[in-house]
């Protein structure tokens, strides 16, 4: 069979405390793209998982596609091989989830080779053991997500947008950039836990494009700008082109605009292409 495994972007991303175990406690709201990589999956008769992959990318257990398989197989008991092929097109360690992508499309094309074995649930318990951003895009289209991820809700999002993705440099290690906020906002001891970003669900719901823009907000970007300054630069370049707005996705360094119309993100990515940045017009997406 053969499955997209769609990027993400964060519409809005606070960090709102940091946990006993290290890990942080975020209020995201998690929309799902177009712009996706292709795995195509096969049973084989010999046990394990063969991954071949357009690109210099591991292939073995630092990759988060072998990761998900084993999971899987150690949730079911019952392994079997299988032929992974992975054409990758979302940009790498930018921000947008690529790896998770791939991850949560492995383990849903095994689970749909397995006879449906798990439920949506059992596999998005399976997904948290994996990384922070598998549950989403295990499940896609627009999300609450708190937690490290994995407490989600669905948001109601009347229409979708046309977007501009762009990538410039350097990906950005996430460790890195938690490290970084935990210095510059003293391990967030005094967040506020409850925030709600108001602002752009109601955005969102109501199909308004203009309170959803207003509603943006990525709290990396005061770490990751500074000394990224092509993040800077790239977001210049989108509201140049007629974005409506444009923030950083994740950790970055990847930045997406909001446009109007996909004529004009067409025309803006072509135009970032021309000035030799990596830029995909893509748009929002509810089913993956």
């Amino acid at each position: 069979m053969v499955l997209n495994a769609n990027a993400k972007i964060n519409l809005y991303l606070e960090v709102v405390g940091k946990r006993p175990d290290g890990y942080h406690d975020l209020v995201t709201v998690m929309q799902s793209i177009s712009l996706a990589d292709e795995l195509s999956i096969e049973k084989r008769q010999e046990r394990g998982v063969l991954l071949t992959i357009d690109g210099d990318f591991p292939t073995n257990e630092n990759n988060l596609v072998v990761r998900a398989a084993n999971a899987y197989f150690a949730a079911s008991g019952v392994p079997f091989g299988i032929e992974v092929k992975l054409k990758k097109r979302i940009p790498v360690s930018a921000g947008l989830g690529g790896g998770s992508a791939d991850a949560a499309a492995t383990l849903r094309g095994l689970n749909a080779l397995d006879g449906m074995r798990f439920s949506e649930r059992e596999l998005i318990d399976i997904a948290v053991g994996i990384g922070a951003d598998v549950p989403f895009c295990l499940v896609g289209g627009s999300k609450l997500c708190r937690g490290i991820g994995e407490a989600m809700t669905e948001v109601a999002n009347a229409r979708s947008f046309p977007l501009v993705v762009a990538k410039a440099g350097e990906g950005v290690s996430t460790p890195a950039a938690f490290a970084a906020l935990d210095r510059a906002y003293n391990d967030f001891r005094n967040f506020d836990r409850s925030v709600v970003p108001e602002t752009l669900l109601t955005g969102m719901a109501n199909g308004n494009i203009s309170h959803t823009v207003s509603g943006l907000f990525n709290r990396f970007e005061s770490v990751i700008e500074p000394t990224r300054p092509a993040v800077s630069a790239l977001k210049r370049e989108l509201l140049a082109n007629g974005a409506l707005a444009a923030q950083m996705s994740g950790s970055g360094p990847a930045v997406f605009g909001i446009f109007a119309d996909m004529e004009t993100a067409t025309a803006a990515a072509a135009a970032l292409q021309k000035a030799e940045f990596s830029a995909f017009a893509c748009q929002t997406v509810q089913e993956i």
